[in-house]
């Protein structure tokens, strides 16, 4: 008893463990699979919202994994972590992380989290954030669970029962029992019984063959209910499940295939495969592979996920997703094909497809209109700010020349508002000069080499500081590795971040300021100062043009400094950005793209 009830309970928790652990891997990585999908078709679609830095763009992208309810939520992010887009939009439930971790697929308290690169020309610009709820795969586990621990039950009970007979006493004549055994063994008819003769150890014998017999007649019919049991859990199947004989004969059908295909299961079952469901053009090439897997033990499909398209009864064709695997019955082999209808997948993927045509046909001419604009306000910058020189001089040499030859003819205000005059005068060519300065970074073509940046900063910090005229001026350099760029516009960038850091750290009693480089994603090279810094609610005005955080009382300037620097930087793909607090100082950083030689 001991021995058949520590077989079957083995064996039972085998097959079911086999079972859950595949269920599980399968239904694991299809979620992956599909997730990924999904994943690399929005972020394909989200490159251009983030090169030109359109969230709402990127926003109406995201709005569409509302065709698939088990997104929760999505995020797109910068290269820096920060978040630029999500899904939806005013969130109730799951929140976005704040920091992401390495690209990939992990499962978290009963939900997937992926992370996909979004790249563009094989350049990464920003990272993909999606959560998709695995609640429903869980419940399907507990439901297969309860079922399966039912059948192991039923299962446990018989054998219990079976064991507990057998050990009976043994009673009857061997040769009467052996015909007996025989008659039963050749018609198949457990209804018949062995005659007891006596009630020695062979009519014991006799009595246990006997209730041996009735126990199998009990087990048949409970193997047909469990059979029964098991063709309903086939039914409630999410797919349709076909199995298929060696012969390419139907021998199963369940119910969700009566709904795909049109055919009921007893017209179904005996019917070939191959002539009522598989297309007319790919019929010829099913029975080949058939003939190929028997000949070889080799199969192009088994095992494998499959998008093809199938028929139904009445002849129209639909897209399908078609896994087959192998079952083996002894010598004898059959094919188990789960089946689903992608039909509403493929239209929305068709929808999908169409949707960012269109978005990408209106990025493409917005961007036309944007660079024929940007264009013509260089141009017209560049016209105004020159042709405004000439009555400028006039206006400034004649200002001096009655300064210098009438300057007895003056009282003392008309000489303070003459001087008034000749500084505006001055401050307004300083303008001019900046404003055509960065009129022509937008037509100067970049001359890019090698660019040694400890060589540059040391001399600029040389010459600041043999200019400047503070007692404690501290600049630390610290190591600078070479880039890759145009020479003359890097410098300007150092000079006019170098110089504003002397410049608004001069009424501190010691001005130190440092500057080095950041390594840890790529070159990214900084000034920091202990200045008076800025108030970082007021950012966005920082590198605008004409923009400036501080009064010109207290620091002189035009605001187009830091214009110019985030052009030139832009202009060689990269970014620059500041970090400050009020009195305590300011760090400006800055990197160059990606484009640089492997030996730099």
């Amino acid at each position: 008893m001991h021995v058949i009830l520590l077989t079957c309970t083995v064996v039972l928790l085998l097959t079911c463990s086999a079972l859950f652990i595949n269920e599980f891997i399968t239904s694991r990585r299809t979620s992956i699979r599909e997730l990924s999908i999904l994943g690399e078709i929005i972020a394909a679609n989200s490159t251009a919202a983030l090169t030109f830095d359109d969230a709402e763009a990127a926003e109406e992208i995201l709005q569409a994994l509302k065709a698939d309810p088990q997104i929760k939520v999505a995020g797109i992010y910068t290269n820096e972590g920060l978040l630029f887009s999500r899904y939806p939009s005013n969130p109730t439930g799951e929140r976005l992380p704040i920091a992401l971790g390495a690209n990939g697929f992990r499962f978290e308290d009963a939900h997937l989290h992926g992370l996909i690169s979004i790249e563009q020309e094989g350049k990464r610009i920003g990272t993909l954030y999606l959560l998709s709820d695995m609640s429903f795969m869980y419940e399907r586990f507990r439901l297969y669970g309860g079922i399966t621990l039912l059948v192991i039950a039923i299962a446990l009970l018989l054998a219990y029962l079976l064991s507990r007979n057998l050990q009976r006493q043994i009673s009857a004549p061997i040769l009467a029992l052996a015909g007996t055994a025989k008659a039963i063994s050749d018609r198949q008819d457990y209804s018949v019984r062995a005659r007891k003769y006596d009630h020695d150890e062979i009519g014991s014998l006799t009595d246990a063959f006997n209730h041996m017999l009735t126990r199998i007649e009990e087990q048949t019919h409970a193997l047909s209910e469990s059979s029964v049991k098991l063709h309903a859990v086939v039914n409630s199947a999410m797919s349709a499940v076909i199995v298929m004989d060696a012969k390419g004969i139907i021998t199963d059908w369940n119910k969700r295939a009566e709904d795909m295909f049109g055919w009921i299961r007893t017209e179904a079952i005996g019917n070939e495969l191959a002539s009522t469901i598989i297309p007319e053009n790919f019929r010829v090439a099913h029975r080949k592979g058939l003939e190929h897997y028997f000949q070889t033990g080799e199969g192009a499909v088994i095992g494998k996920l499959l998008e093809l398209t199938a028929v139904r009864k009445e002849g129209s064709e639909f897209p399908i997703e078609l896994s087959i695997s192998v079952l083996r019955t002894g010598a004898e082999i059959s094919f188990c094909g789960f089946i689903t209808d992608v039909t509403e997948r493929k239209r929305a993927e068709t929808e999908i497809k169409r949707f960012n045509q269109k978005l990408s046909d209106m990025v493409a001419e917005r961007t036309q209109e944007l660079e024929a604009v940007n264009q013509e306000l260089e141009s017209f910058s560049y016209s105004v700010s020159h042709d405004l020189r000439a009555p400028l001089r006039s206006i400034h040499g004649y200002m001096n020349i009655l300064a210098e030859e009438y300057e007895g003819s003056f009282d003392d205000e008309a000489k303070r508002l003459i001087t008034i005059i000749l500084k505006n005068g001055e401050k307004m060519g300083q303008l001019i000069d900046d404003l055509l300065a960065f009129s022509r970074l937008g037509r100067k073509a970049l001359m890019k080499s090698s660019v040694s940046m400890a060589d540059i900063v040391h001399a600029i910090v040389e010459e600041q500081e043999s200019l400047s005229r503070h007692d404690a001026l501290s600049i630390t350099v610290l190591p600078l590795p070479p880039a890759y760029g145009d020479q003359s516009t890097i410098k300007q960038i150092w000079v006019n971040l170098i110089s504003n850091a002397i410049k608004y750290s001069r009424r501190k009693e010691k001005i130190v300021i440092e500057i080095g480089c950041l390594k840890s994603d790529g070159n990214v090279y900084y000034v920091k100062d202990n200045g008076a810094g800025f108030d970082m609610d007021y950012y966005d005005k920082l590198f605008g043009v004409f923009q400036r955080l501080h009064s010109a009382v207290d620091f002189e300037g035009t605001g187009v400094g830091l214009a110019i620097v985030n052009r030139i930087v832009t202009k060689h793909g990269g970014k620059v950005w500041a970090e400050a607090k009020v009195n305590e100082g300011a760090t400006f950083f800055f990197s160059l793209g990606n484009d640089q030689p492997e030996e730099l």
